[in-house]
């Protein structure tokens, strides 16, 4: 049985390990410490365990989804689908209609399921991040 639920201060360092193995330039952890009382943050629990978080934000008046991220060993288990699916419920709730994102523009595989999941390509950003440029991609919710 799987949970999505807030995250909360002892998720972190399952968080932590998440995140090192997911991006080339991970976040550090003060910055999921500083998202905490954001009810946009959240993990996916089983058996006690942390497998996947997602941070939701706000950006220029949309939801905006800061970072998600699955274990390898979990991923292709629908965790990725289950976590943005809440972001789009909770986005709706609190009244917003778009959601934006940014991913790396060398990530086709995370384009594709972005897009599997109705996002399109709004614009290329330059030098977003410190080795790629980003695509900036958004849906209705």
């Amino acid at each position: 049985m799987h949970l999505i639920r807030k995250a909360q201060e002892e998720d972190i360092s399952g968080i932590i390990t998440i995140e090192e193995l997911s991006f080339p330039v991970p976040w550090p952890d003060f910055l999921f410490r500083a998202n905490l009382n954001n009810p946009g943050f959240m993990v996916y629990e089983e058996q006690k365990k942390i497998f996947g978080y997602v941070i939701l934000g706000i950006f220029m008046n949309n939801a905006h989804l800061l970072s998600i991220a699955v274990h390898p060993a979990y991923r292709r288990h629908r965790i990725g689908s289950l976590l943005l699916e809440k972001c789009m419920h909770l986005a709706l709730y609190y009244g917003y209609e778009t959601m934006t994102l940014e991913v790396r523009e060398k990530n086709l595989e995370e384009q594709k399921f972005y897009r599997t999941h109705g996002f399109k390509e709004k614009e290329i950003i330059a030098g977003y991040y410190l080795d790629d440029n980003a695509v900036r991609m958004q849906r209705k919710i």
